[in-house]
């Protein structure tokens, strides 16, 4: 028997409020949706959150995204990330990482003290009486 997820929700849960911005890539790429971002004091832009990070408050999480964001080289990306509301615990993402697989208790804690708060859910892609 092979028992297959079926991802059919996205970051947010409930309640969700957000704030426009500008997202500060140092290169090309992508930030994907659930990615925790800080907010660079010295310039108020956006910037990928970094676990223990102390450069202008880059480890200070705040906000999520909730769509991919990509940028075709350095600079300023317009993104419109969730400043408060329920997000879905396991679809947030350390940039570094990749993955939600560092995101502990202090990273939970940072985000609910901006109104952003992870809520365990458990998907279900069919009908549990099936």
């Amino acid at each position: 028997m092979q028992v297959t997820n079926v991802d059919i929700g996205g970051v947010v849960f409930a309640d969700g409020e957000f704030m426009d911005g500008l997202l500060t890539f140092e290169g090309a790429g992508t930030v994907k949706a659930g990615t925790i971002l800080a907010r660079d004091t010295a310039t108020l832009k956006f910037v990928v959150f970094e676990k223990g990070g102390t450069t202008n408050g880059n480890g200070v999480p705040s906000v999520v995204l909730v769509d991919d964001v990509v940028a075709t080289g350095a600079g300023d990306v317009y993104c419109r990330p969730l400043m408060a509301g329920k997000v879905v615990q396991s679809k947030l993402v350390i940039d570094a990482d990749g993955d939600g697989s560092n995101v502990d208790a202090a990273v939970l804690d940072g985000l609910r003290s901006f109104s952003v708060v992870p809520v365990k859910q458990k998907e279900l892609g069919m009908l549990d009486n099936q």
